[in-house]
């Protein structure tokens, strides 16, 4: 919950150089301009000295280039959906949003590809697509408004990520701005390259915008399932909830979606949405299959016997396509629900492996009630990504300060089970100093070489993923 202003306005020069670039409405320095662009969805607030909205690649480069020679840090922001504090500009400096290069390029149904902007949203692709019988199967539940760029940048998952892959999965090729304004490709956008030379391509998943800045990508679409069949488990605890989840990948049934949510997120929802969810239900298990109707037929008779072995109350199909999107929208609005509880929340990231699920859903709970704070869980269980959502009110400092603490026992306790602290979500400024814990001093130093390399005076959104020792050495420079 830091709060600091951009470090120093630009001179008229400077606003001038950019706006000459992006045009004179896309280049603000106005108080209100850098308010509205301080903040993402995560506790961090900090003020940029000028926001930029480019209005295509070519001006994003250029945009770059500028920022290159003279030094200011350079923070690149899509939705600013981001939960870790990526899209906050913590040393000032420029800020750019990609709001303005959000074109579908081209869609090649024949090779099942679709070539992006980075700032088209999520969302918006699928709406395009579907038409056609394809889906884009990244879904993070952001999709509303988070970008492709964005999206590529925190390697992003979503619900159908136990079947389909997250986001690396799916991306052949991109278009990157270096920290010069040089455009460079890998991957399948590049002629012949995916056959004769290495694909760098995966370098830059997960790299949060520290390396170098997507432009436009290369992303392989996934016709859409014939027929879906879609469940609502009830269960009286939420360990049974994470033992069936274990058990059914276990079976080797790997389903479309399993979405863990527990007893404060059900009433939250319920009354949020008020789509009848049983009152007094501790947790619910969402569970999708996707394919061929006799396939799923059988798929889910085990998952059936699977539940009620493992102790399920009851077991509700949805009948219709209304029915399942439903259940759908409610995983989707746990965030929204969930500020009716408290005004603010951190949205933890971890993830185990499977055998471990159970375990660590309950050493989630034991974290909560041990430090006195509030954690609702959700989860995407099929692939052990937990999502404990710290609740608290910004007034009060303590209890804010509680969060941070359970937080970090959150992290060990994932790391100890052979775990990660972040699946989607990115470490950004939020989990930088954990780096340590989960990396060794040789990985980080490969990490940084890598950083030093591509972004050697470190104007690409500093400070974010390596810990402070391991950034390249700078002198922040504003306009």
């Amino acid at each position: 919950m830091n709060s600091q202003q951009g470090l120093g306005g630009f001179s008229p020069q400077s606003l001038k150089a950019l706006s000459a670039i992006v045009g004179q409405g896309f280049c603000r320095s106005q108080p209100i301009d850098l308010e509205l662009y301080s903040y993402d969805s995560s506790p961090f607030i900090h003020y940029p000295s000028v926001v930029v909205i480019p209005g295509c690649v070519e001006e994003m480069a250029a945009v770059v280039s500028l920022c290159r020679r003279h030094g200011w840090p350079l923070t690149c922001r899509g939705a600013g959906t981001s939960l870790s504090g990526g899209a906050v500009a913590n040393r000032g400096g420029v800020l750019m949003s990609t709001a303005r290069v959000n074109r579908l390029v081209e869609m090649d149904l024949l090779e099942e590809t679709v070539l992006v902007e980075c700032g088209l949203v999520n969302l918006e692709l699928q709406k395009a697509l579907a038409p056609f019988g394809y889906m884009f199967p990244p879904d993070p539940a952001s999709q509303k408004a988070s970008t492709l760029g964005g999206n590529i940048a925190e390697n992003a998952g979503g619900i159908k990520g136990v079947k389909y892959g997250i986001t690396k999965h799916h991306v052949l090729g991109l278009e990157l701005i270096l920290d010069d304004g040089t455009l460079v490709r890998t991957g399948a956008l590049k002629k012949g390259f995916e056959f004769n030379s290495p694909d760098l391509t995966g370098i830059f998943l997960a790299s949060e915008g520290t390396l170098a800045l997507v432009a436009r990508a290369l992303l392989k679409i996934t016709p859409l399932p014939k027929s879906y069949k879609t469940v609502s488990v009830v269960f009286d605890s939420l360990l049974k909830s994470g033992q069936a989840v274990s058990a059914i990948i276990a079976e080797g049934i790997i389903p479309t979606a399993l979405e863990i949510m527990d007893r404060r997120l059900i009433a939250a929802l319920e009354d949020y949405l008020r789509l009848g969810f049983p009152a007094g239900a501790e947790a619910m298990l969402l569970i999708e299959l996707d394919g061929l109707g006799p396939e799923l037929d059988s798929q889910l008779a085990k998952i059936k016997d699977i539940c009620f072995g493992s102790g399920a109350a009851s077991l509700e199909e949805a009948e219709t396509p209304e029915d399942r999107e439903k259940l759908w929208l409610a995983r989707r609005s746990g965030n929204g629900a969930l500020g009716r509880i408290k005004p603010s929340t951190i949205v933890q990231d971890v993830t185990v492996p499977i055998v471990h699920l159970s375990k660590m859903l309950s050493l989630v709970q034991e974290v909560a009630d041990r430090h006195g704070v509030i954690i609702v869980q959700m989860a995407h269980a099929g692939d052990g990504n937990l999502h404990p959502h710290l609740l608290f009110d910004p007034a009060d400092g303590q209890e804010y300060l509680r969060c941070l603490k359970a937080s970090a026992e959150i992290f060990a306790a994932a790391l100890k089970v052979g775990g990660t602290i972040t699946g989607e979500h990115g470490i950004g400024l939020e989990k930088v100093t954990f780096m340590t814990d989960e990396f060794t001093v040789a990985e980080l130093d490969f990490m940084a070489s890598i950083k030093s390399g591509l972004d050697p005076t470190g104007i690409f959104n500093p400070d974010k993923i390596l810990p402070q020792k391991w950034q390249p050495h700078r002198t922040a420079k504003h306009g």
